[in-house]
């Protein structure tokens, strides 16, 4: 028989308690950044996995733990997460970030080389992080959350980013799916941000990656708050999906683009 149990909310806190042990794939990125800031300056435990030259651009800050990972390939994954399992050998929250494009052409004329690396850079990346941070979330005996960042192309898909969409999309997918195999020890979410203010814009972090799009300010002029994303504005969002204030949350992709799109 289903019983009740009586729950208290911390109306002061948004995400996790201080003291949480948070691991942040891509927290060397302009939204990683932030979400780490925001994390260590509220008293959580941060471990942050990027790319070595992303590590070396940006350098976390003090009292933040760095591993070296390429979340696209298994065996540095296995390495990183072994690293991270002897510092901690629980996980109360998981971020992945990761994200990467290249190829701004048609389908028809995307190289199947390019089409693997995109797919291998979003969807391979989240997975295998996924697969080796659940062991960790799940050892916490229930309340872990893991949040993964996708986009709003995984839906509402431009054109010339058919692939780039198509891995996004894959990524929501993922997420509903590890939502049903890992509740209630885990909650699995994910954000959709629509076009942001970070240096994916000019090439991206850590590597060799080339975008072509509208420029910002005809792109603010579609959004209905009139301005771009910047980092800072998938903080609260991301930082909600990790707390308890989200506990019945789950499976779910929540759309942070301003208003442009609407499903």
């Amino acid at each position: 028989m289903y019983s009740m149990t009586t729950m208290t909310f911390d109306a002061s806190r948004l995400g996790p308690p201080a003291g949480a042990r948070v691991a942040v794939v891509g927290g060397c990125g302009g939204m990683g950044r932030e979400v780490v800031r925001a994390l260590r300056d509220t008293g959580v435990q941060v471990v942050v996995l990027d790319l070595p030259a992303s590590l070396a651009q940006h350098p976390v800050p003090e009292g933040v733990h760095a591993i070296e990972v390429d979340g696209s390939d298994a065996a540095s994954v296995q390495r990183a997460f072994a690293e991270l399992s002897t510092r901690w050998s629980v996980l109360d929250g998981f971020v992945n970030l990761a994200g990467f494009f290249k190829g701004f052409v048609p389908i028809r004329e995307l190289p199947v080389e390019v089409f693997d690396e995109v797919i291998a850079g979003n969807l391979r990346n989240h997975y295998l992080c996924a697969r080796a941070a659940l062991p960790l979330l799940r050892a916490r005996g229930g309340g872990a959350s893991l949040v993964s960042v996708a986009s709003t192309m995984a839906a509402d898909v431009v054109k010339n980013y058919a692939h780039y969409g198509a891995a996004k999309a894959g990524i929501v997918a993922l997420v509903k799916g590890m939502a049903r195999e890992n509740a209630p020890a885990v909650r699995v979410n994910a954000i959709a941000p629509g076009l942001t203010h970070t240096a994916f814009l000019l090439g991206g972090t850590g590597r060799d990656q080339v975008f072509e799009g509208i420029a910002e300010e005809v792109y603010a002029k579609r959004v209905p708050m009139k301005r771009m994303a910047q980092p800072v504005d998938m903080v609260g969002p991301i930082l909600f999906l990790l707390g308890p204030a989200s506990a019945f949350v789950n499976g779910e992709t929540l759309i942070v683009d301003g208003g442009v799109y609407t499903q």
